[in-house]
């Protein structure tokens, strides 16, 4: 089937069929919808695929960001899509990092609004000691000087992501400001309990080199109540870039579950009650 024309909003675009299995990206701190390019072209041809931009990020990078807000932005972007379509129609949220802390924050306030989150680099829960790691990188965003960051992020970019993929990202541009208000909004948030309260299928991904987050994964691993992780070799924090066609493939598996767990939904609301 051939993908249909894509819908720009100014805060978020909306790619492939309609009445198609629901993708919504939520992309991490300093990027925008841009950054799920590999990933949106690879599945809007037989998905309805969302890519949202976050409040202080793209094309919304003069809004102030908070988590709140941010769980509110995604929420309307998915219910325009579900008002639009079946609102059974499956659904899969795919976060990375930021990404998925706003993920989680959305399923726990409403369980049934997703039938399977993929959750990647977001498995470092920022309380306590490890909110400081989260504020002094908000830190650095707001006193590192802008060029100098931005030449060293570019360099960065360019090289490790050849082919066209690097030069787009960084036309794009990258928000520190917004970045920065990002970090602040998680720290000291917990989101273990956020997990532990969406009762779909979570699909925890982590690079298999992102010292970062590796650390904590068991423990949201433990806490999902049908969690499974996926470690993918060789990949650092922004997995789906370093391992595209690896994460695509999760993102499919995932797909393929919410149909599943969406087929079940409408068995069970067209089975004649007994007695």
């Amino acid at each position: 089937m051939e993908a249909a024309a894509a819908a720009i909003d100014p805060r978020w675009t909306v790619s492939g069929p309609p009445g198609a299995p629901l993708v919504v990206f939520i992309h991490p701190t300093r990027m925008n919808r841009t950054y799920w390019t590999p990933q949106v072209q690879a599945l809007s041809p037989s998905n309805r695929v969302l890519a949202v931009d976050l409040p202080g990020h793209g094309r919304l990078e003069q809004e102030h960001f908070t988590l709140p807000g941010a769980v509110t932005l995604v929420r309307a972007a998915i219910d325009s899509e579900h008002a639009a379509m079946d609102s059974g129609v499956p659904t899969v949220i795919v976060g990375l990092s930021l990404g998925g802390y706003v993920a989680m924050a959305l399923a726990a306030e409403s369980p049934g609004i997703a039938d399977a989150l993929v959750l990647a680099g977001s498995t470092a829960e920022p309380t306590g000691r490890r909110a400081h790691s989260f504020r002094a990188l908000a830190l650095a965003y707001d006193r590192t000087h802008r060029q100098m960051f931005d030449r060293l992020t570019d360099a960065f970019i360019r090289r490790r992501y050849p082919g066209g993929l690097g030069d787009l990202l960084v036309r794009s541009g990258f928000a520190y400001r917004g970045g920065s208000e990002a970090l602040r909004s998680l720290a000291g948030q917990p989101f273990l309990p956020r997990l532990a309260a969406y009762p779909g299928t979570v699909v925890l991904v982590n690079g298999g080199r992102d010292v970062a987050m590796r650390p904590g994964e068991r423990r949201f691993l433990g806490i999902a109540r049908r969690g499974r992780l996926v470690t993918l070799p060789g990949a650092y924090h922004l997995s789906s870039l370093d391992r595209p066609t690896e994460f695509t493939a999760v993102i499919r598996t995932a797909i393929d579950e919410a149909v599943a767990a969406a087929d079940a939904r409408h068995s069970e609301l067209g089975r004649p009650e007994v007695g």
